[in-house]
């Protein structure tokens, strides 16, 4: 149900309806081919995490190969748990600083097309989020008993600064909005905490496999963390670019999307074959003769 008014909305625009939009420019900006390619792609989007919550709970899932479910879900989380977790704080900042609630999205939207689209996004993301983790604790409760390993510390040493670099950036340009080369158009104090909280969770992504003490005494928070970490470092930079307003898209931000787009992608891969090898390592001592 949480779908429903993101797809109404986009099947209305993609049809040429105008509601919501406030402006003449905001109408014809729907119709340029920019918005045109994304809006397609998000009905697409939208109709897979349908298809997600409808499989995962099914026993059919577990017979799925474990791509299928993992790389869905993984583009689920890096793009919903920036407003799943900075929606709510961000509306909260914006009401006791006395702005207005809510603003647009700087595209010539209502502010009620704004609650509706990105509150339906946060119940969608955590619908998501505790069907995936459900099924991936039933399917694979080894990781969330031992936690996250390492990558090799040639792998960490290489991800280090484009990973923390663009963790710093986001928390900067969430102070300093968009003057400083960050997304064109996230002006807003709700849109400024989902940069800072964004900022945070591509830090704890990177971070957490590493301190070994908190992934001993808390492996599951430690397998959350660095699932929506990684995902999320991978994938807001290109969001941003996506959304930056009227298509103006900084030099600054441009770089630090694709830095980050490779090294948290290097970094999550790095993850997921230590993760692999560790069944394998583990019979491997078990069928070993004692002396």
């Amino acid at each position: 149900m949480s779908c429903l008014p993101y797809l109404i909305f986009k099947v209305a625009w993609l049809s040429g309806s105008t509601i919501g939009i406030t402006s003449a420019e905001g109408a014809a900006t729907m119709n340029d081919p920019r918005h045109l390619v994304g809006n397609y792609l998000t009905v697409a989007m939208d109709l897979l995490a349908i298809g997600l919550a409808v499989v995962l709970p099914r026993p059919i899932s577990h017979r799925l190969p474990a791509w299928l479910v993992l790389v869905p879900a993984w583009g689920a989380t890096g793009l919903l748990a920036p407003i799943v977790l900075g929606l709510p704080v961000g509306l909260l900042v914006q009401l006791v600083t006395g702005t207005d609630v809510p603003v647009g999205s700087g595209d010539g939207l209502a502010g009620w097309v704004f609650v509706i689209i990105y509150g339906g996004f946060g119940v969608l993301g955590c619908c998501l989020a505790v069907l995936v983790l459900l099924h991936a604790m039933d399917r694979w409760r080894h990781i969330f008993t031992s936690g996250p390993r390492p990558p090799r510390p040639a792998v960490s040493a290489i991800c280090a600064v484009p990973l923390l670099g663009y963790g710093l950036a986001l928390l900067i340009w969430a102070i300093t909005g968009p003057e400083a080369g960050g997304p064109a158009g996230f002006e807003s104090p709700t849109q400024r905490t989902v940069l800072a909280i964004t900022g945070l969770l591509v830090v704890i992504g990177y971070a957490t496999p590493l301190a070994r003490g908190f992934v001993a005494r808390h492996p599951r928070w430690a397998v959350g963390a660095t699932w929506a970490g990684c995902s999320v470092a991978t994938l807001s930079g290109p969001t941003f670019v996506a959304l930056s307003h009227d298509g103006i898209v900084r030099i600054p931000l441009l770089i630090a999307a694709v830095v980050s787009a490779v090294a948290g992608l290097l970094y999550s891969i790095a993850l997921l074959r230590v993760t692999r090898s560790r069944p394998l390592q583990t019979r491997f001592r078990q069928s070993a003769p004692r002396s």
